[in-house]
């Protein structure tokens, strides 16, 4: 049998084509099921983050003053804003800042977590619609180093970084008090 009888012949056996186009297109597939799965864990830590900053502008804007046992609880309720992510690679820092009558930003007291020290918002720049006088701001500001499980879609670690601005709610500015 010639060399171009053989081709034609290979050319219209269909046994095993299933498995062929199986074999092109399973590598492909794994890696946008993993890619996809990496995205969605770190778009759901994101959102951790932010909402562990939320959190924690949320209770201390609604308090009259600040003690350093409830700084201290605070620490401790990151585990569970972060869980099933671990809050040992978060760090978080709470200012309290306050707009005097001529519409000047100075900051009252920070408290760090984790290493970030000292505290961004520090430097109390404020937009000039944030800055009503004779109102008081709550800074919270969290900081992640992200590790991806499987490296598809994102190589190596990288930080999320998110700050959210509370008004106070019933006193301003809110003290920080020790005890």
């Amino acid at each position: 049998m010639s060399l171009i009888a053989r081709l034609r012949r290979f050319a219209r056996a269909n046994k095993g084509m299933a498995a062929v186009e199986f074999a092109l297109i399973a590598p492909m597939m794994v890696f946008i099921l993993f890619g996809a799965v990496e995205l969605i864990d770190a778009l759901d830590t994101d959102q951790r983050v932010q909402n562990a900053a939320s959190s924690l502008a949320d209770v201390i804007s609604r308090d009259t003053s600040v003690s350093d046992s409830e700084v201290t609880g605070l620490w401790s309720a990151l585990d569970v804003l972060m869980y099933p992510s671990s809050a040992q690679n978060m760090q978080v820092c709470i200012t309290s800042i306050s707009i005097d009558s001529a519409g000047v930003a100075h900051n009252q007291w920070s408290e760090a977590h984790g290493g970030m020290s000292p505290c961004p918002s520090s430097n109390v720049n404020l937009t000039s619609s944030m800055k009503t006088p004779g109102t008081s701001l709550i800074v919270a500001e969290t900081r992640y180093g992200y590790t991806p499980q499987l490296n598809m879609v994102f190589s190596g670690a990288f930080t999320m970084d998110h700050v959210v601005y509370r008004r106070s709610r019933l006193v301003d500015p809110i003290p920080r008090v020790s005890g």
